[in-house]
């Protein structure tokens, strides 16, 4: 492991099974697992951070006070999401922006979530109040 892991500037758990979210002093996100030590780049491994989406956005934000947003594997792991197969993951997603994650970057994808035939009416119906919410703002 070189210096640059070894002294992470940012670091969150992301399950109960020992990956952690680390940024280290060069400011890369990646994500380390505590059992073998494995690294990873965190953009390259977004399935891996989806558990966080299991928490709200405000507590995941919190363990990472003095960071902004837009510099963190968050807002595409959100993109991601909502686009992920099944319904629970871009359930997860939607429930982010409901309470107030930023929508501006999205509207691509709820436009396509408002209008997808493979999800379900509810998912649909979010995705559109958030599009016409985020549209006319």
């Amino acid at each position: 492991m070189g210096a640059a892991e070894e002294s992470p500037r940012s670091v969150l758990a992301i399950n109960n099974c020992g990956l952690l979210l680390v940024q280290n002093s060069a400011g890369t996100w990646l994500i380390k697992g505590s059992a073998d030590g494995s690294i990873y780049t965190a953009g390259d491994r977004l399935m891996w951070l989806l558990p966080l989406l299991e928490r709200t956005p405000t507590d995941v934000r919190a363990a990472l006070p003095h960071v902004p947003l837009a510099d963190t594997p968050l807002p595409a792991l959100v993109r991601f999401a909502l686009t992920a197969w099944g319904e629970h993951w871009p359930a997860l997603a939607l429930g982010w922006l409901e309470s107030g994650w930023p929508t501006g970057d999205l509207l691509d994808v709820l436009a396509d979530m408002k209008d997808s035939r493979t999800l379900s009416q509810p998912l649909r119906h979010r995705a559109l109040r958030l599009w016409r919410t985020a549209a006319h703002t």
